[in-house]
């Protein structure tokens, strides 16, 4: 009966954009972050925010004993809940972004990230990976600071890192859940950990379930800021309109970033609407954007000439606070292209799910 319940979980978790395909790690995980009986109820929930009564409705259970299921799948981070207007409404998280990182946003180092840490370390490197990977549709795209493009280039407003946590209405940090579970499995970095960003709903959330912390604006933006300084590289969602996430991504531990440079999918991130470009009178060949660069887009050629491979640029603009010459700068990409509004991400993800199924 548990395997039951655990299997019809992930078959459920799996009919979501971002799915869960079926593996060992992945049932390992879900024994260790559901009951059976909370298993069962998660193969019922519903993936948009519904009532306990639309929930009771559909599962045949009673809402005074849903809630109190719910509430506490909540507390452990497999359940968002959001109330507005006096009214709860709940939904079954899924990956991403949910029980991926729930367990890993308070940055406390236990039994149960230590347990949940190697699991998601293979997942990423195997069947997850595929599936954030192998998509149409980049589930992130990278931004840059806009500072680094080039003076005179159009910039439109959801294409810089500054503009978009200006525009949202509430802002959360918790800590990197992918620098977490790299260093429990001793393969972590020395990068700053607190800034994996959350805003609106999804921020709110995060804060009131103790996973996280409220910031303000000008904190938010110091701390990119530093993260920029460190060679983090910044991604949120992959649509038009105000962004619930963004990330600050070290090729170190970043799944996505991984995802891109050991298995080879490079759809896993967006790049951004810009490119490196050098100017090679400038260049001093010191090196450093080669260093620096988190998918091994920039190399020095002939001469010692900083060399930029655009197809593989991200167009993050980590290469250029350390430029000796100050010979980098980014430009606009000719085939700069818009970004999807999010009711087509959306069909294009659940379209590209039932080709799957």
């Amino acid at each position: 009966m548990p395997d039951d319940v655990y299997e019809a979980l992930a078959r459920h978790l799996d009919e979501m954009p971002v799915g869960a395909p079926m593996s060992d790690e992945l049932m390992e995980i879900l024994r260790i972050l559901f009951t059976p009986e909370e298993a069962e109820l998660g193969s019922m929930l519903p993936f948009m925010n519904s009532t306990p009564e639309d929930i009771s409705a559909a599962s045949g259970i009673p809402p005074a004993e849903l809630v109190t299921a719910l509430d506490g799948m909540v507390s452990k981070g497999t359940v968002f809940k959001s109330v507005k207007g006096g009214v709860a409404r709940y939904r079954l998280l899924p990956t991403v972004v949910g029980f991926s990182e729930t367990p890993f946003w308070p940055g406390e180092d236990n039994a149960r990230v230590r347990a949940l840490a190697p699991l998601w370390y293979s997942y990423f490197r195997s069947a997850f990976g595929k599936e954030i990977g192998d998509r149409e549709v980049a589930l992130l795209r990278v931004v840059p600071v806009v500072e680094e493009i080039s003076s005179g280039t159009q910039v439109l407003p959801y294409e810089t890192v500054s503009k978009l946590v200006e525009e949202v209405d509430y802002r959360a940090v918790a800590y990197c859940p992918c620098r977490q579970f790299k260093a429990y499995v001793g393969e972590g970095c020395e990068h700053e950990r607190e800034n994996c960003f959350h805003f609106g709903s999804m921020g709110r959330f995060i804060v009131e379930q103790g996973m996280g912390r409220e910031v303000s604006l000008d904190e938010t933006l110091e701390k990119l800021k530093e993260a920029h300084e460190e060679g983090l590289v910044f991604s949120t969602d992959n649509y038009q309109g105000k962004v619930s996430t963004v990330c600050c991504c070290c090729s170190c531990c970043c799944g996505f970033i991984n995802t891109v440079n050991e298995l080879g999918y490079a759809n896993a991130m967006a790049a951004s609407s810009y490119a490196a470009r050098v100017d090679e009178e400038s260049c001093v060949g010191c090196g450093d954007c080669e260093e620096r660069c988190p998918v091994g887009a920039i190399v020095l050629g002939e001469g010692e000439i900083a060399v930029v491979d655009e197809s593989r640029c991200l167009g993050c603009g980590v290469c250029i606070p350390t430029c000796s010459g100050e010979a980098l700068t980014l430009e606009r990409r000719e085939d700069a292209r818009e970004i999807l509004p999010l009711p087509q991400f959306i069909a294009a993800q659940m379209q590209e799910k039932s080709k799957k199924g």
